[in-house]
């Protein structure tokens, strides 16, 4: 059995990851990031100094169980090989949440019928939210991309403040990915939530949003893509834009060869969605 070098007793998973993740001792407070040639500084006042460690709970939310075979809830047993990749997804989401001490959920919802399945992350969102200062939730085909980055750098880095309530990554340019305005989408395959009363409100006025009650017209996006992406950028965005901030679509969104969308951050493999477990499996593999 491997011994920690200093204590003598047997390493934590936490330390563990860390080794393999983060080598070069990546802090909250590092001063800058560099990917490929690019540079990404911190700002000269910060957020956070200190790690915020269970007041973040890093989140999937999902209509489906993941415990078949060759999925990440089956038995211990399973084969990394023959993993199916949502579940290489989720593997990614659990590491990040244990490399830097932060709580994991899954937040298994029921299937509504009247909607399409990626309308529950609202739900889901807004349940677990009611416990943690910051809930981060992730597409099981989105992936933390530099697992050494902690969540209070990017906090600090994309400035974060009280007064955010949501935070998103812009989707790429493009005619389809933009609303009825000409204006882009945000993605919502990863979101930063903080827990504050106007976030619990433009959830709730998003969640609603089909029923038609306040937006006319909504109910369109029950079902038509990009479903709860679109009712967002066409009607919720308008009525809260001074809680929600944009993120730039080169760091949190977007696949390493999309020349307009990089995913420095966060990678969504919206067109590899079956690399995801490959691609999370030889990120850890270079680390070493």
């Amino acid at each position: 059995m491997y011994k920690h070098e200093e204590s003598g007793s047997r390493p934590s998973l936490k330390q563990i990851l860390q080794f393999v993740h983060n080598s070069d001792k990546f802090s909250i407070t590092t001063p800058a990031f560099e990917n490929n040639g690019d540079r990404f500084e911190l700002p000269p006042t910060l957020g956070y100094t200190a790690p915020l460690g269970k007041d973040v709970c890093i989140l999937d939310v999902d209509t489906r169980s993941f415990d078949e075979g060759d999925q990440i809830f089956h038995d211990a047993d399973f084969d990394w090989a023959k993993l199916e990749p949502h579940s290489g997804g989720v593997m990614n989401h659990y590491m990040y949440a244990q490399t830097h001490g932060y709580d994991y959920k899954f937040y298994r919802s029921n299937v509504r019928d009247d909607r399409h399945p990626t309308w529950v992350k609202i739900a889901g969102l807004a349940k677990t939210l009611l416990d943690y200062k910051y809930v981060i939730f992730l597409d099981s085909d989105a992936l933390f991309n530099h697992m050494q980055v902690p969540i209070e750098w990017l906090l600090n880095y994309w400035e974060i403040n009280s007064t955010t309530s949501l935070a998103m990554a812009l989707d790429p340019p493009s005619d389809t990915n933009e609303d009825a305005h000409g204006r882009r989408y945000t993605n919502t395959g990863f979101i930063i939530a903080q827990n504050n009363p106007k976030t619990f409100e433009i959830l709730q006025a998003w969640d609603e949003c089909p029923s038609e009650n306040r937006y006319q017209g909504c109910s369109h996006w029950n079902r038509v893509g990009f479903h709860e992406q679109s009712a967002y950028g066409e009607y919720i965005r308008y009525d809260y834009d001074n809680y929600l901030k944009e993120l730039p679509c080169n760091e949190g969104n977007g696949e390493w060869d999309l020349e307009a969308c990089r995913g420095v951050f966060i990678q969504h493999m919206w067109w590899r969605t079956s690399t995801a477990r490959s691609h999370f499996g030889d990120r850890t593999l270079q680390s070493l």
